[in-house]
């Protein structure tokens, strides 16, 4: 669908760094805190453009230090060369995990309060860019605080943690609920969504598929736990998901430096910090008809150039158009590509290799497709066939394609593949398998959970 982006750097431009509310484990400050029930300073336009920028920042933020361990880009500068060497601490969490619960889930649930009831699309939006929120912080953290949370003008600043797989059947009742509150006619709603959606523009039918496809998402997180059902999940959501490129869920990015793609500013303002890793490179460049490695980096002087692990090499190659190409550049958060990898695996899981090849093939077209912007189909590379079909296969050519996505990270914890490489001269002889326990969070919640490094979340436990 065709978004207006004119539009997004209006409503960007203003919302950008705005926080309506503070969250449970931060200082309750009333000077500090607009009461989004003053229709003078917020209404359901103004909430939802402000979580949407939220959740785009959260999409858009930590996944530079991920992106990092699981070999697709280097840290040679500054504070990612400790990122680069597995040395993650609590300090550089705080920003984090603050505007995943007081930039989104807390704007979430204060737009669901205050204008859901008389206005289902705009709690149905809520709900399911909560879940996407709520989402990223169990897969990075664990165990994180839901059911007791978000309470912090009320008092509660200390909330307890629900396990992850409460967490994780939270999500689906999120989804389900808001599949059901987006199908209800327009005339069900006081207001309705339409350019303060940066994100659909208010297509609902749009929102319900990137609902289903989150569901599928969510189900594969448990392949682990319920190897034939979660298959079975992923399946049957999917016939409701995304089906195409064009209805891919992507962040929204207008040209103003205030609300400009995260990835060009980066790259603007911390120059040879991040560079291309050799890692992902190499694997690229062994099939010189894939041109996915010259939109992913810069191709400068005609080459990709890949950082070698252990090296901090600042004259490898940035990033590329694909996320980083102008200031209005959209970047995947949910797409048709992760459609068909998900069918893939779950085809495979339940042993049906004809259809994991077909699958698997379409997500590899649908990668190099999105990623090249359609000059480059895939067509060449997609050969996979019953015979050679099995998960490695598929978790590496996912690899592949889900650059700069939580993803890669989430793949890779579960599955353990692809097989990387350790860094040399590493702080740690092992990949981190979590994000560490932001510091204010531990400080000040007497019921945070702070877990080494090395212990893996629920869902990627054999």
């Amino acid at each position: 669908m065709i978004i207006d982006m004119n539009a997004i750097t209006k409503k960007l431009g203003v919302l950008a760094l705005t926080l309506l509310a503070v969250v449970s484990g931060c200082k309750k400050d009333n000077d500090l805190y607009d009461s989004p029930n003053d229709p003078a300073k917020a209404n359901a336009a103004t909430m939802l453009t402000n979580l949407e920028v939220n959740t785009i920042m959260n999409y858009e933020g930590l996944v530079k230090t991920t992106s990092i361990l699981i070999q697709h880009n280097s840290g040679v500068g500054a504070q990612f060369i400790t990122d680069d060497r597995y040395d993650l601490t609590e300090d550089q969490m705080d920003n984090y995990w603050n505007n995943l619960y007081s930039g989104s889930l807390m704007n979430a649930k204060l737009l669901i309060d205050d204008f859901g009831a008389e206005s289902p699309y705009y709690d149905a939006i809520s709900k399911i860019l909560m879940a996407m929120n709520l989402g990223l912080a169990t897969d990075l953290w664990g165990d994180v605080p839901y059911t007791d949370a978000l309470a912090g003008q009320s008092g509660n600043l200390t909330p307890k943690y629900d396990a992850q797989q409460q967490v994780l059947a939270t999500i689906q009742k999120l989804l389900d609920d808001a599949i059901v509150l987006a199908a209800r006619p327009e005339t069900d709603n006081a207001a309705l969504p339409s350019g303060d959606d940066v994100i659909f523009g208010g297509d609902m039918s749009m929102w319900i598929k990137t609902a289903w496809t989150l569901k599928a998402r969510y189900a594969n997180r448990l392949s682990l736990k319920d190897p034939s059902g979660s298959a079975n999940n992923v399946i049957s959501y999917l016939a409701n998901g995304i089906s195409s490129s064009s209805e891919n869920c992507m962040t929204a990015h207008g040209t103003g430096v205030a609300d400009q793609n995260q990835f060009l500013a980066f790259m603007e303002q911390r120059a040879g910090q991040i560079v291309a890793c050799a890692s992902l490179v190499d694997s690229l460049q062994l099939r010189t008809d894939d041109t996915r490695v010259n939109y992913y980096f810069d191709p400068a002087g005609g080459t990709v150039i890949g950082n070698e692990l252990g090296d901090a090499n600042d004259g490898a190659s940035i990033w590329g158009a694909y996320i980083a190409g102008s200031g209005s550049t959209r970047t995947p958060m949910v797409t048709f590509a992760e459609v068909k990898f998900l069918e893939a695996e779950a085809h495979w899981r339940l042993g049906q290799p004809n259809d994991a090849a077909t699958a698997l093939n379409d997500a590899i077209k649908a990668s190099c497709t999105e990623v090249t912007a359609g000059s480059f189909d895939g067509n060449s590379i997609a050969t996979y066939t019953s015979a050679n079909v099995d998960l490695s296969r598929i978790m590496y050519e996912k690899w592949l394609a889900m650059f700069m996505q939580y993803e890669a990270y989430n793949d890779y914890r579960r599955t353990g593949l692809p097989n990387l490489t350790l860094r040399p001269g590493a702080a740690r002889n092992y990949i981190p398998q979590r994000m560490p326990t932001a510091l204010t969070e531990r400080v000040a919640n007497p019921n945070a959970r702070p877990y080494t490094l090395d212990t893996r979340v629920w869902w990627a436990q054999p």
